[in-house]
């Protein structure tokens, strides 16, 4: 059953470059926004290349009876789709944003997920990805906001901020849970805890995704704006 989501994570590396690809070479034809285009390609480079730096040069990670081979955190899948996904958001035009973002979001996290649930991934590498991706999508957003910042102007409303702070506080507590808990693949546990294990996984996938998407979501948007009437 696993078969086809396994085959979907193999090709999702092209699959995530070629939508950003398509995306991109029409928003430049369209927009003639050269810089903005540049900057968003070399932030989702580099933040492949900080995972992949991170994963094979720098990092260690104990397996726990895990059945992993090698070292799995951060998750270079997760780092690709959400890169990918966060160019798009990043070179999209203001009009196009509250559409864009929720696509882009829906797939990175799903891809996130799906990795979770095939056991290539634990959920604290799926985050790492994020965070990771985040990192540079914000960082070049916030050069970007200064120097070629598409709109001045946005709604007024808090939803983004209180959605924020929620899931920043359910991460707080699931990576807090995960140092309580018992570790399932060390010790026997009963199956109301991995039950329990599964959806605070999940839980700490799209806890993660939500902050990163939501702060890149600020930055864009701006810090100094002026509010519509």
């Amino acid at each position: 059953m696993l078969n086809p989501v396994r085959e979907f994570l193999d090709l999702l590396p092209a699959i995530c470059g070629a939508i950003a690809a398509v995306f991109l070479l029409y928003r430049v034809i369209r927009d003639r926004h050269f810089l903005r285009a540049i900057v968003a390609i070399l932030a989702a480079a580099a933040a492949a290349g900080t995972t992949q730096i991170l994963k094979h040069e720098i990092l260690t990670r104990p397996d726990f009876n895990f059945g992993t081979t090698g070292n799995s955190f951060p998750s270079g899948h997760t780092t690709a789709a959400a890169a990918a996904m966060g160019l798009m958001y990043l070179v999209s035009p203001p009009k196009l944003r509250p559409v864009v973002q929720p696509i882009a979001w829906l797939f990175a996290t799903v891809t996130g997920l799906a990795t979770l649930i095939c056991g290539w991934h634990r959920p604290s590498d799926i985050a790492a990805g994020f965070v990771v991706a985040g990192f540079w999508l914000v960082l070049a957003s916030a050069v970007l906001q200064r120097i070629q910042p598409l709109s001045h102007e946005v709604p007024k409303g808090s939803w983004s901020r209180n959605v924020g702070a929620s899931s920043l506080v359910l991460w707080a507590a699931v990576i807090g849970l995960s140092f309580v808990l018992p570790h399932p693949h060390i010790q026997k546990i009963p199956e109301f805890l991995q039950l329990a294990y599964a959806a605070l996984g999940i839980i700490h996938v799209v806890a993660a995704s939500l902050v990163s998407g939501l702060v890149l979501r600020s930055v864009v948007i701006g810090p100094m704006r002026t509010l519509k009437k």
